[in-house]
Parts: C-alpha cells; structure tokens; sequence
C-alpha cells in the first residue's frame, strides 16, 4: 500500500521534536514524535508500507513482522484520521 499525505486536509507544525497535525474538517489535533514522526517523515507518495517499514528497521532493531504490523496499524490510525490517503 503506498501512503500519500492529504495535504489539503490537514495543517502541520514542527515543535521540538514533534510534529503537531491539525485535521482541517474536524478541527482534531494529534501529536506525533518517535516513531510516529519518524514513520510520518517517510510517507511520500512514493514509498509503500513494507518500503516504510524497511527504512524503519535500518534505524531500530526490531522484528520484520512486528515492524510491519505497527506501520500497517499507524497507517490505519492516519487514514482513518484523514491525513493520509492510500493507493
């Protein structure tokens, strides 16, 4: 499944170490930071979930399934959000 962020729904600021989104439509605020932002930071329109997650693994040690399984279930949690679209 390829991520693509759905710029037009939502505003974004970078705090720190975090980045703070704003659901334009719901007014909705959600805080990411470590590997929320890091998974975030990789979503570009190009990269599927497994590709995600394989980027992830260079960085972190932690198992192939599990690491799939949390970028699927993050994925999940910012489409149903509305901040990103899948294809």
């Amino acid at each position: 499944m390829i991520l693509t962020k759905a710029y037009h729904r939502f505003a974004e600021t970078i705090i720190d170490d975090e980045a703070v989104l704003m659901n334009i439509d719901t007014g909705q605020f959600h805080a990411l930071k470590n590997t929320g932002l890091a998974i975030w930071q990789l979503i570009d329109g190009v990269r599927s979930t497994d590709e995600i997650g394989a980027e992830l693994r260079t960085h972190y040690t932690v198992d192939a399934a599990i690491c799939a399984a949390e970028v699927s279930r993050f994925a999940t949690q910012l489409i149903e959000a509305g901040f990103v679209d899948a294809g």
